[in-house]
Formats: structure tokens, C-alpha cells, sequence
């Protein structure tokens, strides 16, 4: 089980939950009653983004450092995911190149669309 903390969702929405490696975060919140925006639910729309932060490994994955280097956890992320982030401004095309490249984790992520992986993550509300 790896915790997933909600942090800045309101009143009796922040709180710590656990979840299986694999799930989907949009999923895991609203099956713990946070309150995430959740129009499309197939990543076309933007409003499920969520800032997200790995806490439980030493060293962050820098989502523009351009190598291999990194003692953190790949993350990969769908062209469609990334195309949507972009065109809404949560990141740059710089960054969503470097994503690809990479297997960087951006940071905004849309919800409907994030896996959940092996370490320890504080999602914050994108705006």
C-alpha cells in the first residue's frame, strides 16, 4: 500500500488515505470522499489537474533535468495527458518533451490519468 496525502481540498478532505500501486488517483479520491473536478475522465479536459509531489524517495525526479541520472521513479505519461497540460498551461512543451524523453513526472498531473506508483505522493489542488 503506498499513502497518498490530500492536502488544500477543504474541510474533511484532507487527510492521508493508502492505496494499491496501480490505481488511478481520480479513483482513489473520490472513492475516499475528496472532491476532484472530473468532467471527461479521459484526459482531454484538464479538470481533474492536480499538483503532485513524490515524498518518499531521497532524490526528486526534476521534471527539466535532461538525463537518466535520477535515483527516483519513472513515470510515464500519455501524449494526450501531456498534449492537455499543455494546451492549458499547467506546463511547458519543454517540460512534456523532457516527460517523454525522460519518463520524468511533470508537476501537474491530471488525475483521471495518473497511475499510482510505488512511493509516497502529496497532491495539492492545481489552482
Amino acid at each position: 500500500m503506498v499513502s497518498v496525502i490530500f492536502c488544500g481540498f477543504g474541510e474533511k478532505q484532507d487527510k492521508r488515505v493508502f492505496a494499491k500501486t496501480g490505481d488511478v488517483l481520480l479513483r482513489v479520491a473520490h472513492s475516499n470522499g475528496i472532491t476532484l473536478a472530473s468532467d471527461c475522465k479521459d484526459g482531454m479536459c484538464g479538470s481533474c489537474a492536480v499538483r503532485i509531489e513524490e515524498i518518499s524517495n531521497d532524490e526528486q525526479l526534476d521534471s527539466t533535468l535532461e538525463d537518466y541520472s535520477s535515483k527516483g521513479q519513472a513515470v510515464y505519461m500519455d501524449d494526450k495527458e501531456l498534449e492537455t497540460l499543455i494546451s492549458m498551461g499547467a506546463i511547458t512543451k519543454k517540460e512534456a518533451e523532457i516527460a517523454q524523453q525522460y519518463n520524468r513526472p511533470t508537476p501537474v498531473r491530471l488525475a483521471c490519468q495518473c497511475a499510482i506508483k510505488n512511493a509516497s505522493i502529496l497532491v495539492k489542488p492545481y489552482n
